[in-house]
């Protein structure tokens, strides 16, 4: 996985047996541009030449990659993104062959893979793997890229506990012969779900799989009510054709056949109405970091072909049972005080009584658990980020054309002027850039402390950040101790940093960090030593659940230029105000700048998915759906209770007429109509509180900040039933009480 050493994985390639091959890869952004057009920032891999042959997948045009463009000087070549290639180059035919520039040197490109190939992440491009750098350094690297990952695939029959086995084997051998890079450096090896989504992936879409069959199976305690009151409504219309010779096989197929046709008709309307959703949800989830393919084919059509059968079976087989319970004779003489037939309905008013109660239960699950999930995603967008009113402070990433600005120093020229222009716009009262805005990820990289022994293994890895002199003034966090950056801190100045509380608490606990000197590995080896000039208060970095403070370095952007930079203004005016000229001012220096994300720092806070990791994003995705069903399923149960009670009131109309002409209040009807609705709610909600208490433990290793058994969300859930329950007793509760008592005595 991530910050995996190159030479580790030749050995792990080169002895291990448990794969049928291997292959590896190294993210980030690099500047892509044709010849006389602007460069943008392009998330791209360099991948081994046989990545997409161990992926078992071609590019649709051109050629794959072959052993020669991975040698150290081979001629850079790149497959494009299906994607990349149809918005970059609207899907130009002779695009093999085209010669471009990457990261300003020379580069052809050789292929396009297929529509919706992504891996291992939404990338513009490929380019082959070559020996050089960082890849020649044996032990974690962290800092290199955004991350180095090595992945195979398993021979037939092999378990993934045995291939991490013998790769733990393989790492033991490698520490005892280099214990200064390797010691207590292990291989996590995941499966292909574990490691792009989480640990709990199997959590996270088993939980939706069962909130939808969940959902469903109330659809069908709703409809088998439903068919069960109209087949007792149809009893002498059934009875009729009994007697007249149709067998009872005959009438259990009619009933299954009007189920078919009903799911059937369900079926076509939920296909046009998925076909909808899922195109939306694809869009409004999109990440670059976590690409999953929603493409509704033949597949999908096959399993809601099947869900529409099996539903149909299941709500069909309480009036099947009915049928089977027919007598013809007493059916004929419709007696309602025919013993019989009473027991008949008693036994399926109570079968009415235990499907009602079932959603309730089914309900209940549902609604506690999206409350508990809902609650969890609040703590993360809701959560503390240091940040003082970040409504009023503008954002976005700016990407410089590679052909005009191919230095740091022009890149330097650029963004003093920018800060200049921005802090001269109307409304705004300072400006700055950094290479990350708050709660995104900044660089990680190992660092040592003058004095102190240098850990051999990358475990001190923190984030560091290259921000401009303005950059805590921007998010009103000025030094707590020592100073801020300011003008001096250039490039030929000396070599300066500033650490946050954390950073200072945990690495200088009992000591004065001001003047105390570290410095940091990047690609290039250790860099300079650099004295901490000033202690910050704790911003949000890279912590994906948004409730840990982690240490962090900041060094003069002047001093560590980077080639993705953010810039953020804050406004002493509403933002909107302002956006507009702020944009101007960014274009208007540089006509061919890329501007992306420009918005507001608490916009970025709440829908910035690719701020959390993928576990946390797809836990993200969880929440939002959750509360979806949870409400469709409430919704569901308060339709089948309703008609539950509506249906019993209808048959119920000459014994509710006697009451009424023996002295029963409007009060005795009402309480009768609630005592009968609401017993199987208060059955149902018992069981599924104790089954919610079960499942929302299940769902603890993707909650934030909150209890599996949150009281506000296990008390909100059952009041939220009981309102729901009480409003759909009291409409056929009125029902009841407008029945006049003389018209009832001698209803039929």
């Amino acid at each position: 996985r991530t910050f995996v050493s190159y030479l580790d994985f030749e050995d792990w390639r080169s002895q291990a047996n448990a794969f049928e091959g291997m292959a590896f890869e190294a993210h980030g952004y690099r500047t892509f541009s044709e010849a006389a057009d602007r460069s943008i920032d392009a998330l791209a891999a360099n991948v081994s030449t046989n990545t997409f042959r161990l992926l078992r997948v071609s590019p649709m045009l051109g050629r794959d990659f072959v052993p020669a463009d991975e040698v150290p000087g081979a001629p850079v070549v790149a497959i494009l993104n299906y994607r990349f290639w149809e918005s970059r180059f609207s899907k130009r035919p002779d695009i093999v062959g085209l010669n471009v520039h990457i990261n300003g040197d020379p580069a052809t490109i050789i292929g396009v893979m297929p529509p919706g190939f992504d891996f291992p992440n939404e990338f513009s491009f490929w380019m082959p793997l070559q020996r050089t750098g960082d890849l020649l350094r044996r032990g974690p690297v962290p800092g290199a890229y955004f991350g180095f990952l090595a992945f195979g695939r398993l021979r037939p029959g092999m378990a993934l506990q045995q291939a991490r086995a013998e790769l733990e084997t393989i790492n033991r051998n490698l520490e005892a012969v280099s214990p200064a890079t390797n010691r207590g450096v292990l291989p996590v090896v995941q499966n292909w779900s574990q490691f792009f989504i989480g640990p709990d992936a199997s959590v996270i879409y088993g939980s939706l799989w069962a909130a939808v069959w969940f959902v469903l199976l109330i659809a069908c305690a709703n409809l088998a009510n439903l068919s069960l009151a109209r087949t007792i409504g149809k009893s002498k219309d059934l009875s009729t054709r009994i007697a007249l010779g149709a067998s009872q096989v005959r009438m259990m197929r009619h009933i299954l056949m009007d189920g078919i046709v009903l799911a059937a008709a369900a079926g076509i309307v939920a296909w046009w109405i998925t076909k909808w959703s899922v195109r939306a949800w694809a869009v409004a989830t999109a990440s670059h970091y976590l690409v999953l393919d929603y493409t509704i084919d033949g597949s999908t059509l096959a399993y809601l072909v099947g869900v529409c059968v099996l539903s149909a079976s299941v709500f069909s087989l309480a009036p099947v049972a009915k049928v089977l319970q027919f007598r013809v004779v007493g059916n004929f003489k419709g007696d309602a005080f025919n013993v019989r037939g009473t027991t008949q309905s008693l036994r399926a008013k109570r079968l009415g009584s235990v499907l009602v109660g079932g959603q309730m239960a089914l309900a209940m699950v549902l609604l506690a658990g999206a409350g508990v999930l809902v609650h969890s995603l609040l703590n993360i967008v809701d959560g503390p980020t240091g940040v003082r009113n970040p409504q009023n402070i503008l954002a976005g990433s700016i990407g410089l054309p590679s052909a005009k600005y191919k230095g740091p120093a022009s890149r330097l020229q650029y963004f003093d002027q920018l800060e200049t222009h921005l802090k001269a716009v109307p409304g705004v009262e300072a400006a700055s850039i950094a290479t990350a805005i708050p709660v995104g990820f900044g660089s990680l990289r190992s660092f040592e402390i003058e004095g102190r022994p240098t850990p051999s293994d990358g475990g001190d890895a923190v984030q560091v950040l290259a921000a401009g002199s303005n950059y805590f003034r921007v998010l009103e966090a000025s030094a707590i101790s020592g100073r801020d950056f300011n003008g001096a801190d250039q490039m030929t100045g000396v070599p300066v940093a500033i650490v946050n509380q954390s950073f200072a608490a945990r690495f200088f606990s009992g000591e004065e960090p001001l003047g105390k000197r570290l410095r940091t590995t990047d690609r290039n080896g250790s860099g300079e030593w650099r004295t901490v000039v000033g202690v910050v208060p704790n911003i949000m970095q890279g912590d994906a659940t948004r409730q840990r403070f982690k240490p962090l370095i900041y060094v003069p952007f002047r001093q560590q230029p980077a080639g993705r930079t953010f810039f953020l203004v804050r406004t002493a005016v509403p933002p909107n105000q302002v956006a507009q000229a702020v944009r101007a001012e960014i274009q208007e220096l540089e006509p061919d700048v890329v501007l992306e994300d420009f918005r507001t720092l608490k916009a970025s806070f709440a829908f910035d998915r690719d701020s959390m990791d993928l576990a946390h994003a797809e836990m993200g995705k969880e929440a939002a759906v959750a509360p979806i069903l949870a409400m469709v399923a409430l919704l569901l149960a308060a339709v089948g209770l309703y008609a539950v009670i509506a249906h019993s009131i209808s048959q119920r109309v000459k014994e509710i007429g006697v009451r009424m002409a023996i002295g029963a209040t409007q009060t005795d009807i009402r309480q009768m109509v609630l005592r009968e609705g609401m017993l199987p709610v208060l059955f149902g909600m018992t069981f599924g509180l104790a089954a919610a208490l079960a499942v929302n433990n299940i769902l603890r290793s993707q909650l934030v900040g909150i209890s599996p058994y949150d009281p506000v969300s296990m008390a909100g859930a059952p009041i939220a039933l009981i309102l729901i329950a009480v409003l759909a007793c009291l409409v056929p509760a009125r029902r009841a009480l407008s029945i006049d008592p003389a018209v009832a005595l001698r209803h039929d």
